[in-house]
């Protein structure tokens, strides 16, 4: 639940969403400039994966520099076998949305490594925030219902992003057996940029919402546009 209550916790919500809505439009304007934009989505451009992976974990230690978890953390010395649990479990996630991808309708013979770059990019964009803010174990507790985020800000903005990410890979793929025959209809792409839509866009939402829910006390008529944004944020 977002909460005005808790400024800190806005403050990083806000900041961390406004960085996501520079740094990942700014990835796709850099590769559409060099035209390289139809070859996401293949092994080539791995280094958007890295990009990616580089700035959602420096968000990530800037979510939770205060937070009761990172206090833990910093008491117990975070060991070497924490990073091999996680590294295996984003793994077995990875695997699992390959799976799931190919369940959906991907090519099933062929198309190996489009189908595995869209997979970690999901894995990336959803699970990996959770898991790097969290832990494993509050991660899967999370991802299956068994643990709720009503109270913490932070953990309603990864689940939003998460999925909205989901759906735009979804939406992405409606154009992909229309006969139009251009460039960006081919396996992955617009599944891949799709998800990056998604999660941009869940960003906007987040601080659209906490703009709006800090001047809502003085313009009541702002309590329309939260509503709105409600419907489209799981976290109330």
């Amino acid at each position: 639940m977002f909460s005005l209550n808790n400024h800190l916790e806005l403050r990083r919500v806000t900041i961390s969403s406004l960085v996501t809505c520079i740094y990942l439009p700014s990835i796709i304007t850099a590769i559409s400039y060099k035209g390289v934009l139809y070859s996401v989505g293949s092994g080539s451009s791995f280094y958007i994966l890295v990009l990616i992976f580089v700035a959602e974990l420096v968000k990530s230690f800037y979510l939770s520099s205060s937070n009761e978890i990172q206090a833990k953390r910093s008491k117990g010395k975070t060991r070497a076998g924490d990073i091999i649990k996680s590294l295996g479990f984003l793994l077995g996630i990875t695997f699992c949305f390959f799976l799931g991808i190919m369940l959906f309708g991907a090519p099933v013979l062929d198309k190996h490594e489009e189908t595995l770059m869209l997979s970690s990019l999901l894995t990336l964009l959803t699970v990996f925030p959770l898991v790097a803010h969290c832990g494993v174990e509050p991660a899967v507790q999370l991802l299956f219902g068994v643990k709720s985020f009503n109270k913490d800000t932070i953990v309603a903005m990864l689940v939003n992003n998460a999925l909205l990410t989901l759906c735009g890979a979804w939406l992405g793929a409606v154009v992909i057996p229309l006969d139009w025959n251009t460039p960006w209809q081919q396996w992955p792409i617009p599944c891949y940029l799709g998800a990056l839509g998604g999660y941009v866009l869940s960003n906007v939402l987040t601080v659209l919402k906490v703009t709006m829910m800090s001047g809502a006390n003085k313009y009541k008529f702002l309590n329309f546009f939260i509503n709105v944004i409600n419907r489209l944020h799981i976290s109330k």
